[in-house]
């Protein structure tokens, strides 16, 4: 039985059209390779980011493999970054989102994660996604709270509840895949996912190109759509493995300048989401002109601060219009950190009713009192 190993491979990242900084970093260390999305305002994402690819650049992988060197990593890479927010003012509230593989000898491929970055796996032509998202919307869609469209344009897709560096322990999801030759494997930010639809950077992932044009194609597709965040693919096949020499550890922080967006001819989902997007302004402007500016004084709901990692009162409605246009500001942070709630609690406090200002506050105020 001949072994099988990565033939191919590639990573590359862009900050995008509207982030000034790049808080995305990847990771690609011969048979190992990791993503991450820093978070925390200022430059702090950048450095969350950056420690954790620089925990995954010293794993001894002679000594260690598998899924527990994935687990150790992060477990290194979320002390480091929680000490470091705890001790510079500078960095408080800073964290990042991890998704790492590390391709086995055997051709098995471990894989862990932490937050909503994301693993797939495309296989005789047909992607499937292998890691499960610890954000806010995730959960609302697994209880049935709001449908898969409503989660790709939800004012709270980008809250996490899990994240390295939020507390002093971090739980890892960890698993393993049984690789097949041809296997095509992708790790993305979700810079790529909310910006392009999963049956069109399928399409790019099967195409017959190298590695490198698949993540330069992914990435463009990414940015003709918008490119509202920074967006980082790494992606590798699998085939029958040949005697290389080991690659050195390198991690990239960086954009490519020369590349544009370009229009993929595909599109047809994120168009029709543009047109309702369109729709839906149009149809706010009629229910404002009728003099309803003064509910939205009056409404208030309960969210996350993706930035403060912090509960949030907010004024206004939950509504995000075309061109990125919100309907609703914050007014209100409680300080405490969403992601050390329980997901009963925030399944209570991110559900968008509408409150007046005093019954927002005292709901947010009251998961203080909430264990995790």
């Amino acid at each position: 039985m001949t072994a099988l190993g990565v033939v191919d491979e590639a990573g590359l990242t862009q900050t995008g059209h509207v982030r000034r900084n790049n808080e995305d970093s990847y990771l690609i260390r011969g048979d190992l390779f990791m993503i991450a999305d820093g978070m925390g305002g200022a430059a702090a994402g950048e450095v969350a980011s950056s420690m954790c690819a620089q925990a995954f650049a010293e794993i001894d992988l002679i000594r260690n493999r598998g899924d527990g060197a994935l687990r150790d990593a992060i477990i290194v890479a979320n002390t480091r970054i929680h000490d470091r927010a705890a001790s510079d003012p500078a960095a408080s509230g800073m964290g990042t989102t991890v998704t790492a593989a590390l391709v086995e000898r055997d051709g098995r491929v471990a894989l862990a994660n932490v937050g909503d970055s994301r693993a797939y796996l495309l296989r005789e032509g047909a992607l499937r996604r292998l890691t499960e998202d610890h954000s806010v919307v995730a959960e609302l869609v697994a209880t049935g709270q709001i449908s898969d469209w409503e989660a790709s344009s939800h004012p709270q897709r980008n809250v996490v509840t899990r994240v390295l560096g939020a507390e002093a322990t971090v739980q890892v999801d960890t698993f393993w895949l049984e690789a097949q030759d041809g296997d095509v494997v992708l790790l993305c930010s979700d810079g790529l996912t909310d910006m392009v639809a999963e049956e069109e950077f399928a399409k790019l992932l099967a195409a017959d190109k190298s590695c490198e044009q698949i993540a330069r194609d992914l990435v463009r597709a990414a940015l003709a759509q918008g490119g509202e965040d920074n967006v980082t693919t790494v992606l590798f096949r699998i085939g029958p493995s040949q005697a290389q020499e080991a690659a050195q550890p390198r991690t990239v922080l960086t954009q490519d300048p020369d590349l544009e967006p370009v229009d993929d001819g595909g599109g047809g989902r994120s168009r029709k989401r543009t047109v309702l997007r369109v729709m839906t302004t149009l149809g706010v402007i009629a229910i404002l002109g009728a003099g309803s500016i003064y509910f939205l004084r009056w409404a208030h709901f309960v969210g996350a601060d993706e930035s403060s990692g912090h509960v949030a009162v907010y004024q206004g409605l939950p509504i995000e219009l075309f061109g990125g246009v919100k309907l609703y500001h914050e007014v209100s942070d409680t300080h405490i950190a969403y992601a050390a709630l329980n997901q009963a609690t925030r399944k209570k406090l991110f559900d968008h009713t509408i409150r007046s200002d005093a019954s927002a506050r005292s709901v947010a105020e009251s998961a203080g009192s909430s264990g995790p």
